[in-house]
């Protein structure tokens, strides 16, 4: 397969599994009530398991800047192992959620102000806005681990899935690129069309 097809594959792959993440934080916020402890399990290990995998196929898939995935490798193989986790040990995992994916979102978060400044170096005008998004992802993930008598965890989980799944589009949006196909040397002496 073509290098600009697996680039093409993962940024789509990581676009979808985003939006995944943020569907699953609107589903947190609007039925937080309903839902039982099992279906929260079931919900935030399967966006873990998807997300490290688009992730894991984003780090593999050398981008031209490099700047969307380039800690995906890591932050791709830690979502696995958390949503196997969450699965395999689900007493554990309900009682610790709330710290780990907090922790989660906050380093997610600080990775991808590395990479707003990182895209300002390379000259992308985007930067500013990657860094913002990137902050208010840090702030879900203090309050996920700082808690709130206002609202209830998942509430706040909820608002951090919203939130790191729409930063993940915005980011993998605005730095993802392709390289153009190179003309051969024969083509480059034609006239344009």
């Amino acid at each position: 397969m073509k290098r600009a097809n697996i680039v093409k594959e993962a940024r789509i792959t990581h676009v979808i599994a985003s939006a995944l993440l943020l569907l699953s934080g609107v589903f947190l916020l609007i039925w937080h009530k309903e839902l039982g402890e099992l279906t929260v399990r079931w919900l935030l290990g399967a966006n873990f398991v998807v997300t490290g995998a688009a992730r894991l196929l984003g780090y593999f898939a050398n981008d031209l800047y490099r700047l969307a995935f380039q800690y995906d490798l890591g932050m791709g193989g830690l979502c696995v192992i958390l949503g196997v986790l969450i699965f395999i040990s689900p007493e554990k995992a309900l009682e610790s959620l709330p710290y780990v994916f907090g922790t989660y979102v906050i380093i997610d978060g600080l990775l991808k102000l590395q990479t707003a400044f990182d895209a300002k170096a390379f000259g992308m005008r985007k930067w500013i806005g990657l860094l913002i998004s990137a902050a208010l992802v840090c702030v879900c993930g203090v309050m996920v681990l700082v808690g709130s008598a206002l609202w209830s965890r998942l509430v706040m989980i909820g608002t951090a899935l919203v939130m790191d799944g729409a930063e993940n589009i915005w980011n993998t949006m605005a730095t993802v690129r392709v390289r153009a196909k190179k003309r051969s040397s024969f083509e480059a002496l034609l006239p344009d069309e």
